[in-house]
């Protein structure tokens, strides 16, 4: 998306893209805008980043991935008729440049069926790169929530696991899911990371802390059940992302 000529970039990307997110659900259908934005589990990601390399002409790249197969083409079609006249970013029009939906017009684009993700091949690990700040929400005694900024290989691998469960019609059965939680608790071990930072973010009414960078995640067991389940995963982590607030810009990942 193109902005005026000489824009500050959005100073809060991940809430305007948000914001945008739900204004273009509204012009769909107001009551599944209200339904979707009630969810406990948005059947969405979002992120509003820079191009690469920077275009220094305001240019804002909006990545969107869906979760339900029935949101894509109505959410397609209003993106496209709206963005002749401008999509607001915060206070800014962005004018939309094009729309690139395929691995070739981009390494963030794609599509899969739930059924290709689920035949995903086999791997005794994760291979993931965290391109946006990455957040787990924990729990404490008490009701108490708490943020873990850290690519701990149990969260991760949690975080995937409890959200194909949600959003997948292809999920595991509830014995083979609560199997797979205790041999990822038990068995997996972060082997090696490369270019890890730890950053502030800007998500929702407040700022969170995160990580970015490449992580291996190793599987100490030899299960071929387990092996099919983290090839699975990897391979959703490229739309569901991983850790909290994926709705606003928060752990974009991409298998790797």
């Amino acid at each position: 998306m193109k902005g005026a000529p000489t824009p500050a970039p959005p100073r809060y990307p991940g809430l305007y893209a948000h914001g945008l997110f739900f204004a273009l659900l509204g012009k769909i259908d107001p009551g599944l805008a209200a339904a979707v934005h009630a969810a406990p589990r948005k059947p969405f990601t979002l992120a509003a980043l820079e191009p690469s390399p920077p275009s220094g002409r305001g240019e804002v790249v909006l990545r969107i991935t869906v979760l339900e197969d029935g949101l894509f083409a109505p959410l397609l079609g209003v993106l496209l008729r709206e963005g002749l006249d401008g999509l607001a970013l915060g206070d800014d029009l962005h004018r939309l440049a094009r729309v690139v939906a395929t691995p070739q017009g981009s390494p963030l684009a794609g599509r899969h069926t739930w059924e290709e993700l689920a035949a995903a091949p086999p791997t005794r690990g994760l291979r993931l790169r965290f391109c946006t700040p990455t957040v787990f929400a924990t729990s404490k005694p008490g009701r108490r929530a708490r943020h873990t900024p850290l690519p701990d290989p149990f969260l991760i691998a949690k975080s995937l696991l409890s959200s194909w469960q949600h959003h997948s019609p292809l999920r595991f059965p509830e014995v083979e899911a609560a199997a797979l939680q205790s041999v990822f608790e038990l068995d997996l071990e972060l082997t090696r990371f490369a270019n890890l930072r730890f950053e502030r973010a800007q998500a929702a009414k407040g700022f969170f802390p995160g990580f970015t960078g490449a992580v291996e995640v190793h599987c100490h067991s030899d299960s071929l059940e387990v092996q099919r389940a983290l090839g699975v995963l990897q391979a959703y982590a490229f739309y569901a992302g991983v850790g909290a607030k994926t709705a606003y810009g928060l752990g974009l990942t991409t298998p790797y």
